[in-house]
């Protein structure tokens, strides 16, 4: 079968390698990072395990849309923990969902999460480490530290000098894509990615608790802006740290004073609430660790009215060069798990062309 060099180790990317080494593609996935994941990496602070962009799922339950493609790949034998039913999941109640979310996405992501909802015990990173060692089991490999910087004729080049030749598979942003891909690309597709409009980024706020919260796993907003996300619950059944989350414009702003407005609001709802310690990202981060322009949490915003005019197929106009992840359809866990089978459904195909 035929080699694919898979640029970036995101669930989509990951998702990628999996379901294709599976069916016996050779796989080399390359991170620029030091760990897989993406927006499922976790990170410690003083003994406190954080999540960067993963906190919860829906439709895991038999017969619902996410089940469906994690069972093959032996990925619900991980922790999963359903959580207890409520009056509906919390983005239900959020006031301003479009200062980064179309309606149109806004409901995709709802609509899963009105049959289950679930937390995964450990964090995203479980179930990035689960992707990854079924990549390894099959033969391919993953390999950190290796930032692309050309992809030039089916060869993906790194800053390290070394290489890697085969069908390629982007898990990054597509203009991040186009501007280290040498070979020619239409002045018209190019057109259509700059046209795109990406949604806000994200600020963030992880704080350890100088005492534990109670909480039955579901995130909730504070004055309708601001989602707040419990983490695992210890041995005493008290959660131990929150991360806190609004949207954030790409432009300089001062991350303390937002942190502070962050922790008042958040004392609105949780007025027991008492950081012993507490960390920030920013839009800029994000940007960082995911080469997304502007460091936009949900990339591309999809137009309701017009979704032809938005969503990108897999395909690009550089024969062997294919692309995933939340930019090409919705996003969310289910939005890029859906993706990264039609681009794997699009490789295979392209495969026996060769």
């Amino acid at each position: 079968m035929s080699e694919v060099v898979i640029i970036g180790a995101g669930l989509g990317g990951l998702l990628c390698g999996a379901y294709l080494s599976r069916r016996g593609f050779g796989i080399t996935v390359l991170e620029q990072g030091l760990q897989t994941g993406g927006c499922l990496q976790t990170f410690v602070r003083e003994g406190e395990r954080f999540d960067t962009g993963f906190h919860s799922v829906g439709g895991l339950a038999p017969g619902e849309p996410l089940y469906g493609i994690f069972e093959p790949l032996g990925l619900m034998s991980l922790p999963w923990e359903k959580v207890p039913d409520d009056e509906g999941f919390p983005f239900l109640r959020l006031q301003h969902p479009t200062e980064g979310v179309s309606a149109m996405e806004r409901e995709h992501i709802l609509e899963p999460y009105k049959g289950s909802s679930w937390r995964l015990r450990g964090g995203g990173k479980v179930l990035a480490d689960a992707l990854q060692a079924d990549i390894l089991a099959h033969g391919g490999r993953v390999l950190t530290r290796r930032r692309v910087v050309r992809i030039a004729s089916g060869t993906a080049y790194c800053s390290d000098s070394s290489s890697y030749s085969g069908i390629i598979i982007a898990d990054i942003h597509p203009l991040s894509c186009m501007a280290i891909c040498a070979d020619h690309i239409r002045p018209s597709y190019l057109r259509r990615l700059r046209s795109y409009r990406n949604g806000d980024g994200v600020f963030s706020v992880y704080i350890k608790l100088a005492k534990g919260i109670p909480s039955d796993g579901h995130g909730i907003f504070a004055d309708g802006s601001l989602m707040i996300h419990f983490g695992d619950a210890g041995a005493d059944g008290l959660s131990h740290n929150l991360t806190l989350l609004c949207f954030a414009p790409a432009r300089p702003f001062d991350r303390n004073e937002l942190a502070l407005s962050c922790i008042a609001k958040a004392r609105q709802r949780l007025p027991e609430l008492e950081p012993a310690s507490w960390w920030t990202s920013t839009p800029a981060t994000w940007e960082r660790y995911t080469l997304t322009p502007g460091g936009s949490a949900y990339g591309f915003i999809k137009d309701y009215d017009n979704p032809s005019l938005s969503f990108l197929p897999p395909e690009t106009p550089v024969p062997g060069l294919f692309l995933t992840g939340q930019n090409l359809g919705l996003h969310g866990v289910l939005g890029v798990s859906k993706t990264a089978l039609r681009t794997c459904q699009s490789v295979i195909e392209y495969s026996k062309s060769l």
